[in-house]
C-alpha cells in the first residue's frame, strides 16, 4: 500500500507550523539550560536549581482551563499569543536574574505560554488543517522538527551563557519566541466551536476522555514515565554542570542523544510497522528502560550512550501515542481532551524534578534507583494493558462516547 500524499495547502500549512514550533521550541530548550545553570551560579545548589527550572510545568495543573479556551477561541490566535506571551516573560526575566524568588515566579508565569503553544501545535492545530490521511506523516515531522530543535536549542544555549551571559541568553531567547509568533500568523484561522463557554461541561468533557478504556492505560502509563525522567535533561545538565563541566561541552554532549530521538521521531512510522500502537509503545519503554540503566553508570561514553537509546526509545512512543490520540480523539474536543490529558502526562514532569533534586543527596547509582523503579513499574502497567488489548475484541464504544462529547 502506498503512503498517502499530502495536498499543497496540507504542505504549506505543515511547514509553516514546523517553523513556528521549531523557533519556540530552539527556545524553550535555550531556557532549559540558561535557567538551571544560572541560578546554580547564583545559589550553588542543585536542589534549588532543579526546582527552579521544574516551576515552569508546574502550570499543567491548570492545563484543562487552558484546554476550554482553546477549543472556544480562535486557534491560530491562541498559538500565537502563548508565543508572545513566553516574550515578554523572558525579557522580564532578563532583568530579574539576581532574584531566585522573581526568577522562580517568571518560570512559573512562562509556563502557561508554554502549555498553550504545545497543546495547540501538537494536539489540536494539525487534526484541524490537515487531512486524516496525512496526519501520522505530519505528526513524524513535526515531532522530527521538536526533537532536532532540541539539539539546536541547547548548542545555543550553552554557547550563549558562555559567551554573553544569562541576561543576553534570556533577551535571545525572548526574541525566538517572538519570531515563532510572527511566523504563526501565516497559518490559516481556525474557528471556534461556537458553543458557550462552560467550565464545569468543559471540564467534564475534559475528564472524561481521561477515563476511557485504552486512553486511561496510557495516561498512567506515560505519566509514570514522565515522572521516572520528565527532567532527565535538565538533571543530567545540572549534575554535569556541579561536576565542573564546561557549559558548551554539556551542551554538546546532551545534542548528541537529542539528535538521535530526531532521527527516531522522523521515522517513527516506519520502525515496526507490523505492531500495533500498543505493542509499539511498550518495544519503546522497553528499550527506554535499558537506556535509563547505562545514563546511571558512572562511565560518561557509555551515559552519554544511554541518554541516545533512551532519546530514541521516548521520540518512538510519543510518535505512536499522539498518532492514536489524534485517531481516537474528536478534532472539535481535542483541546479539552488533550489539556487534560497531558495535565496528567506532562504534569508529572516537573514532579521528577523534585524527585531529582531528593535524590541529588544520594551517591552514584543510588540517586538513579527511584527513576529505574518508577519506570520499571510503567512497563509492568502497560504490558498488562497490551496483553488485556490483544485478547479482546475491538471496541466500538469511543465513537458512541465521542458523539456524546459534542
Amino acid at each position: 500500500m502506498t503512503a498517502p500524499v499530502a495536498t499543497p495547502a496540507d504542505t504549506r500549512v505543515l511547514r509553516v507550523l514546523v517553523t513556528s514550533s521549531m523557533l519556540s521550541k530552539v527556545a524553550d530548550w535555550q531556557l532549559g539550560i540558561v535557567i538551571p545553570l544560572a541560578v546554580l551560579a547564583e545559589s550553588d545548589s542543585v536542589a534549588l536549581s532543579l526546582v527552579s527550572f521544574a516551576l515552569r510545568g508546574v502550570t499543567y495543573v491548570g492545563s484543562p482551563f487552558l484546554g476550554a479556551v482553546i477549543d472556544r477561541f480562535d486557534k491560530r490566535t491562541v498559538f500565537v499569543l502563548a508565543q508572545l506571551q513566553q516574550a515578554v516573560c523572558l525579557v522580564l526575566l532578563a532583568a530579574t536574574l539576581s532574584h531566585p524568588l522573581v526568577v522562580a515566579a517568571l518560570v512559573l508565569l512562562s509556563g502557561v505560554g508554554g502549555v498553550a503553544s504545545t497543546i495547540t501545535g501538537q494536539f489540536v492545530l494539525i487534526p484541524k488543517l490537515i487531512a486524516a490521511p496525512a496526519r501520522p506523516a505530519a505528526v513524524a515531522k513535526l515531532n522530527a522538527a521538536i526533537e532536532l530543535s532540541k539539539v539546536i536549542g541547547l548548542v545555543l544555549g550553552g554557547a550563549s551563557l558562555s559567551l554573553l551571559g544569562a541576561a543576553p541568553a534570556s533577551l535571545g531567547i525572548a526574541l525566538l519566541y517572538l519570531s515563532a509568533g510572527c511566523v504563526a500568523l501565516l497559518l490559516p484561522k481556525v474557528a471556534s466551536s461556537h458553543g458557550r463557554m462552560d467550565i464545569r461541561r468543559d471540564l467534564a468533557i475534559g475528564f472524561r476522555w481521561v477515563g476511557k478504556r485504552g486512553i486511561l492505560w496510557l495516561v498512567v502509563t506515560m505519566s509514570m514515565t514522565n515522572l521516572a525522567i520528565g527532567q532527565l535533561e535538565p538533571a543530567l545538565i545540572t549534575e554535569f554542570g556541579h561536576e565542573g563541566m564546561n557549559t558548551t561541552l554539556i551542551s554538546v554532549v546532551i545534542a548528541v542523544g537529542l539528535l538521535t530521538g530526531a532521527a527516531a521521531s522522523r521515522l517513527a512510522p516506519h520502525i515496526l510497522p507490523s505492531l500495533g500502537p500498543e505493542q509499539r509503545i511498550l518495544a519503546a519503554q522497553v528499550m527506554g528502560l535499558a537506556g535509563l540503566v547505562l545514563v546511571a553508570t558512572p562511565a560518561l561514553p557509555v551515559r552519554i550512550v544511554g541518554f541516545m537509546v533512551e532519546c530514541f526509545a521516548v521520540a518512538v512512543s510519543n510518535v505512536a501515542s499522539i498518532t492514536y490520540r489524534h485517531e481516537t480523539i474528536p478534532a472539535d474536543v481535542a483541546g479539552r481532551a488533550n489539556a487534560t490529558i497531558r495535565m496528567f502526562i506532562t504534569g508529572a514532569a516537573p514532579l521528577s524534578g523534585f524527585l531529582y533534586a531528593w535524590s541529588s543527596r544520594f551517591s552514584g547509582y543510588r540517586s538513579w534507583l527511584p527513576a529505574l523503579v518508577l519506570w520499571t513499574v510503567a512497563i509492568v502497567i502497560w504490558a498488562v494493558y497490551t496483553r488485556r488489548a490483544e485478547r479482546a475484541p475491538a471496541a466500538p464504544p469511543l465513537e458512541g462516547a465521542a458523539r456524546g462529547d459534542h
